[in-house]
């Protein structure tokens, strides 16, 4: 028996083989495909990190302007409860107009490039649901074909069996990257929307209460 290693970014594949025997086609298509799984789950792994590197810069800003909403809306809550008369009435009134053009501003930057990560995100979220879909249509019911007429190739099934198993440790792994993934750009995105939808219902009282406020 031959025992072949083939390095692959996801993990190294050991499989043994036997010489004397002419591997059939369908063998040649299994190992044609089970490298297609390293491929494609290595693939998985490196849309899922790309894609989590951003989300902790994309949460700072929106930590930040949750900070912006909240002052503003503090300052203009008191704006509101001074009477024209207030000789302070001037002085105040600069404070949230001032915050609200910065949090307008803030908002206005944030939303063009987080749409754009949020549609890679869902590419993403296809791609996996297409990657798990073909796995198990496709890939792992051709594996477990092998099994039964193992004598007719020249792969050793024991072998590829214990590799095999490796790999689903590995994919088990990748699934979990992704699971964090899916979660905290989920999160994100619906807290992102949350604040959005405060900010424009601030930013409409203010107009409503004085429309200078938003100039």
């Amino acid at each position: 028996m031959e025992t072949k290693t083939t390095a692959h970014p996801l993990r190294t594949i050991t499989l043994q083989f036997d010489r004397s025997k002419v591997a059939p086609k369908f063998e040649t298509d299994l190992l044609q495909c089970y490298h297609d799984v390293h491929d494609r789950t290595w693939e998985r792994l490196q849309r899922t990190q790309r894609g989590r590197q951003p989300i902790p810069g994309y949460r700072y800003r929106i930590e930040g302007i949750e900070r912006l909403f909240n002052l503003a809306t503090y300052r203009f809550n008191r704006l509101k409860t001074m009477t024209p008369a207030n000789p302070g009435r001037e002085t105040v009134y600069t404070q949230p107009k001032g915050l609200l053009h910065e949090l307008d501003e803030a908002l206005n930057e944030l939303i063009p490039p987080l749409i754009e990560e949020t549609n890679r995100f869902m590419d993403d979220e296809d791609y996996f649901i297409e990657q798990d879909e073909w796995l198990e249509e496709n890939a792992f019911p051709k594996f477990h074909e092998i099994f039964p007429a193992h004598e007719a190739y020249s792969m050793d099934i024991v072998f590829f069996d214990l590799d095999l198993e490796g790999f689903r440790h590995e994919l088990d792994f990748v699934k979990k990257q992704e699971a964090l993934y899916l979660k905290e750009m989920g999160s994100l995105v619906d807290d992102f929307t949350d604040l959005t939808d405060q900010v424009e219902h601030l930013l409409s009282d203010a107009s409503e209460f004085d429309l200078t406020l938003l100039d």
